[in-house]
C-alpha cells in the first residue's frame, strides 16, 4: 500500500512540475514574458530611486522583460512592510508602473471583504492584494475558496465590483507571478 501511494505522489508531482514548464514555455514561446532574479547591482539607479522613496526596502529584485513588436523591461522590487508582502514595478527610466500588496483576508479593508464574502456566495475569502496603478488607482483582488472552486474577484476602493471589461490595464498586467492568497 505504501508503494502504491509513493508511486500516486510521484506522478502527481510529476504531472504538477510537467504542467508548470508547459505553461512557462508556452509563454516563452509566445513572445510574452522573460523574467530573472537579479542582484541589486544590476538594478538602474533611477529605479533604486524611485523604490527608495516608498519607503521600503527591497528583499530581493527582478528584471522581467515582456517581448513582442517592442520590448518592454521592468524591474521589480519584492518586500515586505508591515508584516504584508508586496511588489513595487518599474520601467528603466524609474517611473513607477504598478505596486501590489498581498494580505490575509484579516488585513483586507473591511468593506472589501464584506463586498467579497458577497460576491463568492459559499467561499471562504483566503486573502487578496491591494493593487495601485500607475494612474495612482487602488484596487483590490480577492481570492477566495469553497466547494472545490476558486473565485478571483476585482473591486475599486469603494468595495464595487469591477469587471474585465472595465479593468484597468494594469491589472492584467503580471510578469508571471504566482497568484498569492495572502501568504
Amino acid at each position: 500500500m505504501k508503494t502504491i501511494i509513493s508511486c500516486v505522489l510521484i506522478l502527481v508531482v510529476a504531472f504538477t512540475t510537467d504542467a508548470q514548464v508547459r505553461r512557462r514555455g508556452a509563454q516563452a514561446r509566445e513572445g510574452k514574458l522573460s523574467g530573472q532574479t537579479i542582484d541589486a547591482s544590476q538594478v538602474p539607479d533611477a529605479v533604486k530611486s524611485a523604490f527608495a522613496a516608498t519607503g521600503s526596502t527591497a528583499t530581493r529584485w527582478e528584471k522581467h522583460a515582456t517581448k513582442g513588436k517592442k520590448t518592454i523591461v521592468r524591474y521589480v522590487a519584492v518586500y515586505t512592510q508591515d508584516g504584508m508582502g508586496g511588489r513595487a514595478r518599474f520601467l528603466e527610466d524609474g517611473t513607477a508602473m504598478s505596486s501590489s500588496k498581498y494580505m490575509k483576508a484579516e488585513q483586507l479593508p473591511v468593506a472589501i471583504k464584506s463586498a467579497a464574502e458577497a460576491k463568492a456566495q459559499g467561499q471562504k475569502v483566503m486573502g487578496g492584494e491591494e493593487i495601485k496603478t500607475k494612474k495612482g488607482e487602488t484596487y483590490f483582488r480577492v481570492f477566495s475558496r469553497g466547494g472545490g472552486s476558486r473565485t478571483v474577484s476585482v473591486f475599486d476602493a469603494n468595495g464595487q465590483p469591477v469587471t474585465k471589461d472595465k479593468m484597468p490595464e494594469d491589472l492584467s498586467e503580471s510578469e508571471g507571478e504566482d497568484e498569492g492568497d495572502g501568504n
